[in-house]
Formats: C-alpha cells, sequence, structure tokens
C-alpha cells in the first residue's frame, strides 16, 4: 500500500478516535451542542495544527477541512444517540460508565495513531530521533492538551498519566526503526500501533502513574 494513502486512513481513524474522546468530555462537563463539537474538533485536530506550526507549515486540518467535517459529523451523531437514551432513567448510570470507558479506549487509540503520525512528519525532516520524538509527542497529546484547558481542567499529561511518555517513546522507535535499520514503514506503523496501544491500555487498566507531588509525599 502507498504510505501516503496509509497514513491518510490512519488520520481519520485517529480523528474519529481523538473526536468521540472529546466529544465525551463534553457531555461529562454537560456542554451544549456547540461546546460538545467545538471539544470533538480541537481534541481531534489540535495535536496536528500545533505540530505543523513547530515545523513551519501550514496546518494540513486547514488546507484539507476534511478531519473538521468528520469531527463535526462524529460529535453530531454521538450527541443524537446520547440523547435518545439520556431520558431512560435506568440507563442514566450505564450510559455514564459506558461513555467513561468509551473515552478512555478511543483516547488511547487517537494517541498511538497521531504520535506515529508525528513520528513520520519527523523523519521527513530527516533530522534525529528526538525530533521525531517530539514531534510524536505534540501530535499525540496536543488535542487533550486543548481539550483539558477548555473544560478547565489541569491537562492529565502535566499531573501524573505516561500519556506524553508513551508517545515521545513511539516517536523515538518510529524513527529509529525507519531511518536507522531502514526497515519498511508500513509494517513498523503496525507493529509499534499494536505495541504502544496494548501498553497504553495496561497503564489504564493497573492505574500504573508517574511519581507526583501528591499528600503522600514524605514531609520534611
Amino acid at each position: 500500500m502507498d504510505f501516503d494513502l496509509f497514513l491518510l486512513i490512519c488520520n481519520y481513524i485517529g480523528t474519529i478516535a481523538f473526536a468521540v474522546s472529546g466529544v465525551v468530555k463534553g457531555f461529562k462537563k454537560n456542554l451544549d451542542i456547540f461546546g460538545i463539537t467545538l471539544l470533538g474538533i480541537l481534541t481531534a485536530v489540535g495535536g496536528g495544527i500545533i505540530r505543523d506550526t513547530m515545523i513551519g507549515q501550514i496546518p494540513k486540518a486547514l488546507t484539507d477541512p476534511s478531519s473538521i467535517y468528520l469531527s463535526a459529523a462524529v460529535a453530531l451523531m454521538m450527541y443524537l444517540f446520547v440523547r435518545t437514551k439520556k431520558n431512560d432513567n435506568p440507563m442514566e448510570k450505564q450510559m455514564l460508565l459506558f461513555l467513561t470507558t468509551t473515552n478512555l479506549v478511543f483516547d488511547s487509540i487517537g494517541l498511538t495513531v497521531f504520535a506515529l503520525i508525528g513520528a513520520s512528519a519527523g523523519t521527513d525532516l530527516k533530522l534525529n530521533a528526538m525530533t521525531s520524538g517530539i514531534l510524536a509527542t505534540l501530535t499525540g497529546v496536543g488535542g487533550g492538551i486543548l481539550r483539558d484547558v477548555l473544560v478547565n481542567e489541569t491537562p492529565i499529561v502535566l499531573k501524573e498519566d505516561v500519556y506524553a511518555v508513551l508517545a515521545l517513546g513511539a516517536g523515538i522507535s518510529y524513527h529509529l526503526l525507519v531511518v536507522n535499520l531502514n526497515l519498511p514503514r508500513v509494517p513498523v506503523y503496525l507493529t509499534l500501533f499494536v505495541i504502544f496501544l496494548l501498553i497504553r491500555l495496561a497503564v489504564i487498566k493497573y492505574k500504573l502513574r508517574l511519581p507526583n507531588m501528591d499528600k503522600n509525599t514524605s514531609q520534611h
């Protein structure tokens, strides 16, 4: 498969995943339909816009707004679906649990997809592994940071989650395998996607966290 076509497909998958994540956050914050749609769009395209701006390119989301349209469509469909279920009181608790689980899973998929897309942009610059890692991190976590800031939350990536560390690791790994070892890009992408998605899901399942300055920190 042509790599550009492969990346386009991955971009749409990541867009849907992150749009769902943003929309779910909007539901949990009781936003109106505009706020829900805005969160979905920003979560989906925000990281890519930050990445492209960093490397001096016009953001792809602006030259080809198909990702914006797709995010808006996802938001509207989810809004209509949740509205039809919300009036069923016995379903409220299950719906909240479903939305929380959906948010975590789709956020993990979006993170992995977009981190590797960012890494691919890094390898195209022909610089170094750290550059690819940084661009992977910006692409993977940028939209989530914008989403959390908009709803007045401290981005989880700044508190304790290993979110950004995984994106950085995926980006550096991609660069080393594709550039240094000269392995084919599509198999490397797919392999790293599976590996880092499974790691992310394991982190969620076992509640693994980076150390932070919480109340359990020893007092001096």
